[in-house]
C-alpha cells in the first residue's frame, strides 16, 4: 500500500550516539519511496547533548522533518503523543530511536494494513531483544489487560495507524501514561505482522529497573480498572462469607445453646465486617465508573464510511 502521506514519529531520549546512523537509515529508506513523508522527532528532555546533536544532524538530511522538544523528560508515551498532535499525514508510524526498528520494516506494516483492511497495525517481534526485566514488565501489563478482556499480546512501540485513530490526541496535550489503550479504543480493526527486532547497537536501554517498575505501577493502577474490580468482588464475596458465618453461629445458639455473649459478639463482628466490605465494594464500583468517565473510556466512537 502506498499512502498519500506518511508521518514517522520518533521519541528521542539520550541517544546522541545513535542519531547519525538512525538518520542515515531513514534517509536511505525515504529516498526509495514515491509518497510524501515527514519525520517528526520529539526530543524528550534528555538533559544532555542529544538535542544539539539532533539539531545539527538534521541540517544534513534531505527529507522533510519537524523537530519538537520537551523541556523536561515526560516519558516515551507522552513524547509519542506530542508527535501525534503535530501530525497531519494520512498514516502515522512510530519507531524507537535505538535502531532496533529498521525503517525498511515499515513496508510490512503498510502491506498488512492493506491486506487486513486495518487502521492499526503492530509489528510483533520474531525474537525480542529487550532485557529480561523489561520483558517481565511487558508481560505483566499485557496480563492485566487480558484479564479485562483486551488483547494486548502483540502490542509494541513499532506501530502504524490511520489518522482517524489518533484523533483523541489532537485535543489532548497532557501527560499520557499508556498510549495503546486509547489507540485500541479508536481502532475499528487491529492487526499485527511479524518483523525483525534488532539488538541495540549503541549504549544500553534508558529504562532502569525503577523506571520500569514505576511505569508498570502507573499503567496497572491508573489505566486499568482491574484493582477496583478486585476490591468490589472481594467485598461482595467476603460479605456473603461473613453472612454465612453469622447464620451458622445463630444456628449453634438455637440448636446447642451456645453461650449468649460469645454468639452475640461473633455475629456482631461478622455482620459488621460483612457490611463494611460490601460498602467498600459498592464504593469501589462507583469509583471505577468515575474513573472510566474521567479517562473518557465511555466515549461513543462513530466511524463514517462512504458507500
Amino acid at each position: 500500500m502506498n499512502p498519500t502521506t506518511l508521518d514517522i514519529v520518533i521519541p528521542i531520549y539520550r541517544s546522541a550516539e545513535s542519531l547519525p546512523e538512525l538518520l542515515e537509515c531513514l534517509s536511505s529508506w525515504i529516498e526509495k519511496q514515491d509518497f510524501e513523508i515527514t519525520v517528526i522527532f520529539v526530543e524528550d528532555g534528555s538533559g544532555d547533548k542529544t538535542f544539539e546533536v539532533l539539531e545539527n544532524e538534521l541540517k544534513k538530511v534531505n527529507f522533510s522533518n519537524i523537530l519538537l522538544q520537551h523541556p523536561t523528560n515526560q516519558g516515551q508515551y507522552t513524547a509519542t503523543a506530542s508527535g501525534f498532535y503535530y501530525s497531519n499525514a494520512e498514516w502515522i508510524v512510530t519507531i524507537d530511536d535505538d535502531l532496533q526498528h529498521p525503517p525498511d520494516e515499515i513496508e510490512k506494516l503498510l502491506n498488512c494494513a492493506k491486506a487486513e483492511q486495518a487502521n492499526l497495525v503492530y509489528g510483533k517481534y520474531k525474537e525480542k531483544k529487550h532485557s529480561l526485566i523489561r520483558n517481565i514488565g511487558s508481560k505483566l501489563i499485557k496480563w492485566v489487560f487480558n484479564a479485562e478482556g483486551i488483547d494486548f499480546k502483540d502490542v509494541t512501540s513499532f506501530r502504524l495507524m490511520h489518522k482517524s485513530v489518533i484523533q483523541a490526541f489532537k485535543n489532548r496535550t497532557g501527560k499520557v501514561l499508556f498510549l495503546d489503550e486509547r489507540l485500541h479504543s479508536f481502532s475499528h480493526k487491529t492487526a499485527s505482522v511479524e518483523i525483525s527486532h534488532q539488538n541495540r547497537k549503541v549504549g544500553s536501554s534508558t529504562y532502569s529497573s525503577m523506571k520500569l517498575l514505576q511505569l508498570t505501577f502507573n499503567i496497572v493502577f491508573f489505566h486499568s480498572s482491574l484493582p477496583l474490580k478486585w476490591i468490589t468482588r472481594f467485598g461482595l464475596l467476603m460479605s456473603m462469607v461473613f453472612l454465612g458465618f453469622g447464620i451458622y453461629f445463630i444456628y449453634r445458639k438455637l440448636a446447642f445453646d451456645a453461650p449468649l455473649g460469645f454468639t452475640s459478639l461473633i455475629v456482631a463482628i461478622f455482620f459488621s465486617t460483612g457490611l463494611i466490605l460490601l460498602s467498600l465494594g459498592i464504593i469501589g464500583e462507583y469509583i471505577r465508573k468515575i474513573w472510566i468517565s474521567q479517562q473518557r473510556m465511555d466515549e461513543v466512537i462513530v466511524i463514517k464510511r462512504t458507500a
